[in-house]
């Protein structure tokens, strides 16, 4: 995972004058801030900056978030702490008691190279080809699954806490190619849900249209289309989700129905858990207890794109989307669900017949 920037030296509520002078800026009025700056005298700090200060409802909710780290299990806690931006102070100006928060700056091993930006999740939204072409080190499909798990780690960590983050997209991650560590940013707006429903261009929830607000079946949703999409390496919906329903999950058809589950379920409220999504990631068995969700029809795959998968399995092989795949092959990728019944049956029927024949005869001789 990224290394830690340290202890924050200074108490969990400070005054912008106790930051002062904030002299440069990495992000300048980007979605809800007005900047985000360094804090010269300390190092791997940053002082985000609201673009709408909040109110007193606003800072308790910034309060709860700093202290959580201290409350919840160590492995919960060091994943908040190597894997996000999680914010350790919030800032004050004047009457505003919430002007803005202290954040750990992203780990140089997230940066593309010394001279450039970060690398941001959406760069494994392409396909092997695109990588080749463009002269960039290719992720494996291990490279690719590594990855997901790690961003479902945080993911896990915000359900089992009941937070809800709300803003899952391509631009709100970053990844190390050397160890497949993740690092979520803009974290600090997560809080106890339902919470407002932010909607980035092609991550609309269908089953959580705005007004409604997002919640942790929302965040089910968007973190499955994240994972898709970078396990696929395409990010238009249709293709993706073609590719994955073709493929064999990287070896794990599990991981290809939970994912389908959860971004077809008809009924948001069973979609499948962070933690189910998670566990088939690490290799476990994708365990569905009772029938499984009903799930919408997949859209047709673009007519113009040929399959490209680089999730393995056969392109092309209809699929039938009502049908799971059973808990004992969910974990290896061996044949399962329809196909094994059929076997089992004309094996029955092939049975029986030799016995009534074996009968027959005996009763002639």
């Amino acid at each position: 995972m990224a290394e830690m920037t340290g202890t924050w030296p200074l108490p969990a509520v400070v005054t912008l004058d106790d930051l002062e002078p904030l002299k440069k800026t990495i992000s300048a009025g980007a979605g809800q801030s007005t900047g985000i700056h360094p804090i010269e005298d300390r190092p791997g700090w940053l002082a985000k900056l609201y673009r709408t200060p909040g109110d007193h409802s606003e800072a308790t909710r910034l309060d709860e978030l700093i202290a959580l780290p201290g409350g919840i299990t160590a492995d919960d806690s060091t994943t908040l702490g190597t894997s996000t931006s999680w914010p350790v102070a919030r800032i004050t100006k004047g009457d505003n008691p919430a002007h803005g928060c202290v954040i750990p700056a992203a780990p140089d091993r997230f940066r593309q190279d010394s001279a450039e930006g970060f690398r941001e999740i959406d760069t494994l939204a392409r396909t092997t080809d695109s990588f080749a072409r463009q002269k960039l080190r290719v992720p494996s499909r291990s490279d690719r699954l590594r990855i997901c798990r790690n961003l479902v780690l945080v993911a896990e960590v915000l359900e089992r806490h009941k937070l809800v983050y709300s803003d899952w997209s391509y631009s709100n991650a970053f990844w190390c190619h050397d160890d497949a560590s993740v690092f979520v940013i803009d974290i600090d707006g997560c809080g106890p849900g339902p919470v407002p429903n932010i909607v980035q261009p092609n991550w609309d929830d269908p089953l959580t249209q705005r007004p409604n607000k997002a919640d942790a079946c929302t965040d089910r949703f968007r973190v499955a289309l994240l994972v898709t999409r970078c396990l696929t390496g395409q990010r238009d919906l249709a293709v993706a989700l073609n590719d994955l329903a073709e493929s064999d999950g990287l070896g794990n058809r599990g991981l290809r129905e939970v994912l389908l589950d959860i971004l077809l379920s008809e009924d948001r409220e069973r979609r499948p858990s962070m933690a189910e999504l998670g566990t088939v990631l690490a290799g476990g068995l994708y365990a569905r207890f009772g029938s499984p969700p009903a799930r919408s029809p997949i859209p047709a795959r673009p007519p113009s794109v040929p399959s490209t998968s680089v999730v393995g399995g056969t392109p092309g092989k209809n699929v039938n989307w009502n049908t799971p795949a059973t808990t004992s092959s969910a974990g290896n990728g061996e044949p399962g669900g329809p196909q094994r019944e059929t076997v089992f049956i004309v094996a029955f029927f092939v049975i029986v017949v030799l016995l009534i024949t074996i009968v027959l005869i005996a009763n002639n001789v």
